[in-house]
């Protein structure tokens, strides 16, 4: 009996030897993998910056940031630092700088006419200058396949990109856009540009549209409210993020109401002023003298999205200040009234930067909101932010500075929060842990890009 104990706890140790040796040869298998896969290894310590961390918070000065692999461990004040923080860990000196999180372009373009070398171009622009997501309002998806995926596994310097698959009403699918961006297909019967009317299968659609590896699904033009809203329900009975323009046509603003956001604030201005439009398209706009956010149909939508908690892609950026369109003015103070009436607004710019400007076209979104729209450079941080993340459903992932999230921030030179303009003085982008040093980028001016 002894001897049979004996051998027993032989085996049960030589056991216990045999996992200890292979523990190690795991580790390394996987941290092989993790490298393949483009996944940031290592503990950094970034020490000294002031944290503005993409909420309401007043911002702490001498913070430390602890960064393992590709996400934040531990965020602390620089003094509380210890032996076991420090240990094996690489330091960054960030003294006197300004620490944000990842600035989120919530719309962008970079797939209706596929071009892959300028948009290679704008995605490096964007992340060296601060930008660690885009959103991006449907396209070819096959392409955005493949530069989301090259981003994700670091193989180009480009932001995170989420990417929406668009559906419509039949009759939209003879835009000229969705015959580039569903190229060698029928536009209308692919998954990323596809065609719903009432006999349509929406559980189908739905699934079809996640199946592309999009983030989710845009509701564009020419559908009837009962089916938008029939549409918003399927979509968030799948856990799937839905957009729409704030207006659908023939589907009134209300209709949209209960999307995860909406796009263009100047959309309820054409609302009030041309309410029988039926169907998509930017010409022959009415005209919008003296209306101003007061107008009691434009009151009585904001109170309704509000009430909806609906987020808003207010696109500035789209509005200029003369010509036949909804004037920026107007624009800003719709999306200021939004603002008041406690609705989020998202950093959304829906155009495309000059070839020559060395940074994201995102920071000037950010003025906007700030010279026309009434926002402190703060709130203009969160909408391009936390709320950002919460319209992509990700908030758990991104969007603010805390332990648990990616680690995706910016660091600056000068105080984004006394001048909004201070978004340039980019030193550092950091985006799942790797890091884009200002210093390393050598911008030449884009390629041209027709879209």
């Amino acid at each position: 009996m002894i001897l049979k104990h004996a051998v027993i706890a032989i085996a049960a140790l030589c056991g216990a030897v045999h996992a200890a040796e292979e523990k190690p040869k795991a580790n390394v298998q996987q941290e092989r993998l993790d490298r393949l896969n483009g996944k940031a290894l290592g503990r950094v310590i970034y020490r000294g910056a002031t944290l503005i961390d993409g909420t309401a918070a007043t911002p702490r000065t001498d913070m430390a940031i602890i960064v393992k692999d590709d996400r934040i461990e531990a965020v602390l004040p620089a003094a509380q630092l210890s032996a076991r923080h420090t240990e094996g860990a690489r330091m960054v000196d960030v003294a006197g700088q300004y620490v944000l999180p990842g600035l989120i372009d919530s719309h962008v373009h970079y797939a209706t006419n596929p071009d892959r070398p300028y948009a290679e171009a704008e995605l490096k622009r964007n992340i060296y200058g601060g930008v660690t997501g885009v959103r991006d309002m449907a396209g070819d998806a096959r392409e955005l396949a493949g530069l989301s995926r090259d981003a994700l596994l670091n193989r180009i310097p480009s932001p995170d990109i989420f990417y929406a698959s668009l559906v419509a009403g039949p009759s939209f699918f003879k835009d000229p856009r969705t015959v580039v961006a569903a190229l060698g297909e029928q536009p209308g019967s692919v998954p990323w540009l596809y065609a719903v009317d009432e006999q349509t299968s929406l559980p189908l659609a739905v699934a079809q549209a996640r199946g592309t590896g999009a983030t989710g699904m845009k509701i564009y033009a020419n559908l009837p409210g009962t089916l938008v809203r029939r549409l918003i329900a399927e979509a968030r009975s799948q856990h799937f993020p839905v957009w729409t323009h704030m207006q659908v046509y023939p589907a009134s603003p209300y209709d949209s109401l209960g999307a995860t956001a909406v796009s263009h604030a100047c959309m309820i201005a054409r609302h009030v002023r041309e309410a029988g439009k039926t169907s998509y398209g930017h010409g022959g706009e009415p005209s919008y003298e003296g209306l101003t956010a007061e107008d009691p149909g434009i009151k009585q939508y904001i109170a309704a999205l509000a009430k909806s908690g609906t987020i808003v892609d207010a696109t500035l950026s789209v509005y200029k200040s003369d010509g036949p369109h909804c004037h920026i003015a107007l624009a800003g103070d719709i999306t200021r009234a939004m603002h008041k009436a406690g609705v989020k607004i998202i950093a959304g710019t829906d155009t495309d930067n000059t070839g020559d400007d060395p940074f994201p076209v995102v920071d000037h979104e950010l003025e906007k909101l700030v010279r026309y729209a009434g926002f402190t450079p703060q709130e203009a941080i969160i909408a391009a932010t936390a709320n950002a993340a919460e319209a992509l459903g990700k908030q758990k992932e991104f969007g603010t500075l805390e332990a648990g999230k990616y680690a995706n921030m910016v660091f600056l030179k000068q105080d984004p929060l006394k001048d909004i303009g201070n978004v340039r003085s980019v030193v550092l982008t950091v985006k799942r842990g790797h890091e884009f040093a200002r210093a390393d980028y050598k911008f030449t001016p884009l390629p041209v890009h027709e879209d």
